[in-house]
């Protein structure tokens, strides 16, 4: 009898570090696959015209985590009051009348692997980058996005790469549509 009461303890000892170990196990392969996704702005003004470069502003979503990063949603605010296109934010963010020419990748929707700079705007006129340059306080940018675990963060151009954990990411009237 004694015996068979330790083979039951043993067993349920052996269940329990099992248990344990595959719980540590699923943690690890979360963290194999976590993305961050971080996004900023460069820019290049031109002082004079001998330099021969153009003068550009670009602002970029990079995935700096280790796994892939599904964006689900993007936000353009400006003043807090969202924008549904880089043209409608940047012309009030200036006050700007006509349309501006600028180039862009949408990331809505993408799945950025890991190490992957996407740039999301481009601006080549040092003139109205300057404008915005000097307003870009009250533009922010924001991304909701997930890992293969369905696992969500939101991060925003404001919280300098720093992620919060959200329950999920979803699109509303106020996403952004470029």
């Amino acid at each position: 009898m004694l015996v068979g009461i330790s083979a039951v303890v043993i067993g349920v000892c052996a269940l329990g570090v099992s248990l344990y170990e595959t719980s540590l196990m699923r943690e690890e392969q979360r963290a194999a696959v976590m993305p961050l996704l971080e996004l900023s702005r460069s820019y290049f003004l031109a002082t004079d015209e001998a330099s021969g470069k153009e003068p550009r502003l670009w602002l970029q979503a990079q995935n700096v985590g280790i796994g892939p990063a599904r964006v689900a949603d993007f936000r353009v605010t400006i003043d807090g009051v969202p924008y549904p296109t880089w043209n409608a934010a940047l012309r009030e963010l200036i006050r700007h009348d006509s349309s501006i020419s600028y180039g862009q990748s949408t990331i809505n929707g993408r799945t950025i692997p890991p190490d992957r700079l996407v740039t999301m705007m481009e601006l080549n006129d040092n003139e109205l980058a300057e404008k915005i340059l000097l307003e870009f306080d009250r533009l922010n940018f924001e991304a909701c996005f997930c890992s293969i675990f369905d696992e969500c963060w939101t991060t925003s151009y404001r919280d300098f790469g720093a992620a919060t954990r959200v329950e999920s990411c979803q699109r509303s009237d106020s996403s952004f549509i470029e």
